[in-house]
């Protein structure tokens, strides 16, 4: 069955080949893929207990961010190593990891490629974020005696229908794990039906209700001075965009502007290096862009008095060119539009904004975190929309009735205070098993 798996796995990188070429998605950490491990991480494996977390890209590290302040309590005498799948996901893991801990990219699923890493690493746990399952390394980990743990897992439709058909090859990989902690009961129903051992199988919520615990100071007046804003100005924040969402949430600004002249616009695209694009877009629609990059330092000495006025500027738009801060400038926001829903891609999570009490507007194709934005519009903490018009409507309410825009956001923060403590029941199950 392995020969099998690694001939096809084999065969789809040959035929995915030039795709990566193009968008040099795997430019970084081709000796971690390879199975090369930094000789600092070999040199922890060789001299402690080893706590393997695994988590795809930016969200599933942030949750496994959540978790990793209680595994070092919990587990005093281990140390965390992290892996990822993205560039962008490896970069936010390293500034979780501390001390000796250790960061490196996912090998690629071939047998003799992860043999070596998981005989170099020899974790006694092995954490896997949401529903990350590649059959060599379950298998390698499984014979080499690590208990395996899924947490925060979650399966989409589009998985559940895509795994249903491989059900017979995903059961025999669910049973190796000791123990499976997913973030719903319709999450639960579905992974039991796809052959996890119900005894096995646990409800712990949403890790990432969580993200308040994290205490990461509110930076609203700070941002809000770098970006050369006033309190009467009106920011909203259009975040993890993809195209053409930009368009629309540049017109609905224009057509807004009309009516109201001290709103503000930032813009943040799911994948930054499209910040060019977004670049002409604005150009061509008459308002100017101003790349967070440029202004947002620790140096304010370095923000130039041309950069300054550039800010101020009623027709100058934010544009977040940056990893890892869109959370914090969500802090300096008014209302939050939630990129990725307004087209089938599947949304992203509203969690952030929502802990720092914002009002936040979602499009319908929110598949991705159905469960969460069913929680949201249950509890009058968000507003969903079918399209560009939706949009208009729903962000010209909030402009006109400042008193709704507050209540959506004291709702919001509410909503994330009464689904917290998945991280707790987490690390419970976790040392009970």
């Amino acid at each position: 069955m392995r020969i099998l798996y690694n001939l096809v796995f084999f065969l789809l990188g040959i035929f995915y080949l030039p795709y990566f070429v193009v968008t040099r998605r795997y430019r970084y950490g081709m000796k971690d893929r390879f199975g090369l491990l930094p000789e600092k991480i070999k040199s922890v494996c060789s001299k402690t207990k080893i706590i393997w977390v695994h988590a795809v890209s930016v969200g599933e590290v942030k949750a496994a961010g959540i978790l990793a302040p209680l595994l070092r309590r919990a587990f005093p005498s281990h140390t965390l190593l992290f892996s990822t799948v993205t560039h962008t996901g490896n970069k936010v893991a390293k500034t979780i990891a501390s001390g000796n801990e250790g960061v490196f990219f996912l090998p690629f699923d071939i047998s003799f490629i992860v043999d070596r890493v998981v005989k170099t690493v020899r974790p006694e746990i092995f954490i896997s974020m949401e529903t990350e399952l590649w059959p060599n390394l379950i298998l390698s980990l499984y014979k080499a005696g690590s208990k395996l743990i899924l947490a925060n897992g979650r399966i989409s439709n589009r998985s559940y229908s895509r795994y249903k058909k491989g059900r017979f090859f995903i059961s025999a990989l669910l049973k190796k794990f000791s123990l499976i902690l997913m973030q719903s009961a319709q999450d639960a129903k579905r992974i039991i039906a796809l052959g996890a051992q119900k005894e096995k199988v646990f409800i712990t919520g949403n890790l990432k209700f969580d993200i308040p615990l994290l205490n990461f100071d509110t930076k609203r007046t700070e941002l809000r001075k770098k970006l050369n804003l006033n309190e009467n100005e009106i920011l909203i924040i259009a975040g993890s965009t993809h195209k053409p969402e930009e368009e629309v949430i540049i017109d609905c600004f224009a057509r807004l502007k009309k009516e109201h002249d001290n709103i503000r616009l930032l813009i943040a695209p799911r994948h930054i290096e499209r910040a060019g694009e977004i670049e002409r877009l604005l150009s061509k629609t008459g308002f100017k862009s101003i790349r967070i990059s440029q202004i947002y330092t620790n140096d304010e000495s370095r923000i130039t008095n041309d950069e300054r006025r550039a800010t101020s500027d009623e027709q100058s738009v934010f544009l977040l060119d940056t990893i890892g801060e869109l959370r914090s400038m969500y802090s300096a926001s008014d209302m939050v539009f939630m990129g990725g829903s307004l087209i089938k891609k599947g949304g992203q999570n509203p969690i952030e904004p929502a802990s720092f009490g914002k009002p936040i507007i979602f499009g319908r194709y929110t598949f991705n975190f159905h469960d969460v934005t069913k929680i949201f519009l249950e509890n009058g903490s968000g507003i969903e929309v079918d399209d560009k018009e939706g949009l208009y409507s729903a962000i010209r309410f909030l402009l006109n009735n400042p008193e709704d825009r507050k209540r959506l956001g004291i709702n919001a923060k509410d909503t994330i205070n009464k689904n917290s403590g998945s991280s707790q029941r987490t690390i419970d199950l976790i040392l009970s098993n």
